[in-house]
């Protein structure tokens, strides 16, 4: 067994893993280390999602209130990291179009939760359909929402190059080890893992569990969140060939079938590099990294436990319904593309012949059912994001520099010297986010 030591061990190098990473190491005299079973960082969720920088206006501010202002506030973050590394930076714009005539209250009161969010009255444009297809001719809808500041990026290139900062600024990352489990105690925290060829524990004064998809078992292996389990849903794409793709100029959004749940219907997105693709739909799959298979096989792994926050879920119609819709989604290209004809009517699924890469969605549910936001839960010296799921990618930055703050408001940084004048991203101000973040 090799033992290892690290001041700080953040587990996951997802968006929100590496964003804590540059966080700490600019912030903080002391040694990070980030730990993930993937070999490069942001390999999982981080590089397998839609790819859009979404801006806060379907989210409800009451329900959804953390993401909302995480997103709102990270989009200049963002910007300012493209800006610095060159990296893909699309701004397109996202039409969320009403199909049936009660879907058109839905969009106007999202233009509403937009704008308590704190979008400006500019960015959001309410349109009939005839002004939707002036914009978009392939577009059939009654009524239409313009998110005018929408931008799509590849977040896999974001996590890598914000990797680089945070790895100049004395961050390590420890690729290819999974982990297996975290003893937590006041003071010193040993974590296990493993890679192909042998076992390591590294010991560390704290833990940042940001582990996406696996953060729930490592809380539960901490006796943390016992009354949360996890349901996971892989979303499938199809990539739409030309000509027809570059009809569409805008990512092209509908409000979800079942807004009870946390799950868009498919959409027509446009990609950072220019392509178009179709998705996501949400099968079901027994855990946070099966990226194949489908079918009744995959239904014990799904129901494993703890099934009790599950049981309220598994005997509602309306779930399971959703449930077989998605699976036909994806056993069927035809019925996938059926879904997006209702507002692109010209696509055929004889111009979906390449599938995307796909992603594992893990959202966490209670005995009442779907949790809307992401839960911190803190241990004797470590601290657990659970339920950090769309739009987490877009609030990352800010996101993360509230778990920060979070550990530093319960002494958890006390031992460290924070840095005083230490160079970083332009615009990335821990102190001016936070302010930001605090404004009502």
């Amino acid at each position: 067994m090799k033992t290892s030591n690290v001041d700080i061990l953040v587990i996951g190098a997802g968006i929100l893993g590496v964003a804590s990473a540059y966080w700490l190491s600019r912030l903080y005299d002391c040694s990070v280390a980030v730990v993930d079973s993937a070999p490069v960082p942001g390999a999982h969720t981080s590089s397998r999602n839609t790819g859009v920088i979404h801006r806060p206006y379907y989210l409800d501010p009451t329900r959804k209130k953390v993401f909302a202002r995480t997103s709102l506030a990270s989009h200049p973050l963002w910007e300012a990291l493209a800006a610095k590394g060159r990296l893909p930076w699309k701004p397109v714009g996202t039409f969320n179009v009403a199909v049936e005539e009660d879907e058109v209250k839905t969009i106007e009161k999202y233009r509403r939760w937009g704008l308590e969010n704190g979008m400006s009255e500019s960015e959001l444009d309410l349109l009939n359909a005839g002004e939707v297809k002036t914009l978009e001719p392939e577009v059939r809808c009654k009524a239409g929402l313009l998110s005018k500041t929408d931008v799509s990026v590849d977040f896999g290139v974001f996590t890598r190059y914000l990797w680089g900062v945070a790895a100049d600024l004395g961050a390590r990352f420890l690729g290819g080890h999974r982990v297996l489990k975290v003893a937590d105690r006041r003071g010193l925290v040993e974590t296990e893992a493993e890679t192909a060829t042998e076992r390591t524990t590294i010991r560390s004064k704290l833990v940042i569990n940001a582990a996406g998809g696996g953060s729930l078992a490592i809380a539960h292996s901490c006796g943390l969140a016992g009354g949360l389990a996890a349901l996971n849903f892989r979303g499938e794409y199809w990539v739409v060939d030309e000509p027809f793709a570059s009809r569409v100029t805008s990512n092209i959004y509908r409000p979800p079938s079942f807004p009870q749940y946390p799950f868009l219907d498919p959409h027509f997105v446009v990609r950072a590099d220019g392509s178009r693709q179709i998705g996501p739909n949400a099968v079901a799959v027994p855990g946070p990294y099966v990226y194949s298979g489908v079918g009744l096989r995959q239904l014990p792994g799904f129901l494993s436990r703890p099934v009790a926050p599950k049981r309220k879920l598994l005997t509602n119609a309306d779930f399971i319904s959703l449930l077989v819709g998605e699976w036909r989604s994806s056993l069927s290209k035809k019925v996938m593309c059926g879904r997006v004809q209702k507002f692109v009517p010209g696509l055929r699924p004889e111009m979906l012949n390449r599938r995307a890469v796909f992603g594992v969605r893990s959202s966490v549910v209670n005995r009442e059912g779907f949790v809307p936001e992401a839960v911190l839960r803190t241990g004797a010296a470590s601290i657990h994001v659970i339920n950090f799921n769309s739009p987490g990618a877009t609030g990352a930055p800010a996101f993360s520099a509230l778990v920060v703050q979070r550990i530093r408001s319960e002494g958890m940084l006390a031992g460290f010297r924070q840095k005083i004048g230490v160079p970083g991203i332009p615009r990335w101000d821990f102190d001016t986010l936070l302010a930001d973040l605090g404004r009502p």
